[in-house]
């Protein structure tokens, strides 16, 4: 029996995925093309296609690598909020910038469309139909980013605010 050699990812890889993240930061992802990235990585435009396929190849490889597992496993609402509001923060200028782009941006529109809808189908699944309304304004980055930035609240206090309105309306 032979044993399958895992492949480790080009360092190639590692340095588009590192461009497009720093794109995102800076706010220009949605203006530069394939052919931009890969120059800025230095590496081929082939290379680019090759590895991510297109530009939304692009936003799902940087959200790949976003840890929504923990979310996942929340049975309940209190550790949900907890969690998605801990995922938030955890990459909230990388977020900030792909929902922010979503608007202009057919790859990072798509990115969010796919995302709302996976966080949908499980707040519907594990939490019943009847909840997901409440969960879905309560789990979302618009919702985080209201308290977070817009009211100047800690974390700490979003999960308490967020778990306090759960308890009153559900």
């Amino acid at each position: 029996m032979y044993a399958r050699k895992q492949r480790t990812p080009p360092k190639s890889r590692q340095r588009v995925l590192e461009t497009v993240r720093e794109l995102l930061q800076e706010g220009s992802f949605h203006e530069s093309t394939v052919e931009q990235v890969a120059a800025r990585a230095g590496v081929s435009r082939a290379t680019v296609y090759q590895q991510f396929g297109s530009r939304l190849g692009l936003v799902d490889a940087i959200c790949e690598g976003l840890d929504l597992g923990s979310v996942k496993e929340a049975d309940d609402i209190d550790t949900l909020l907890e969690r998605t509001t801990s995922f938030w923060a955890s990459e909230e200028t990388l977020h900030a910038e792909l929902y922010g782009a979503a608007a202009i941006d057919p790859a990072a529109g798509e990115f969010v469309a796919r995302q709302t809808n996976d966080r949908h189908s499980h707040l519907a699944e594990v939490f019943g139909k009847e909840a997901l309304p409440t969960l879905a304004l309560l789990t979302s980055f618009e919702s985080y980013v209201e308290l977070r930035r817009r009211t100047g609240l800690s974390e700490r206090r979003v999960v308490s605010y967020l778990q306090d309105a759960a308890s009153r309306l559900l």
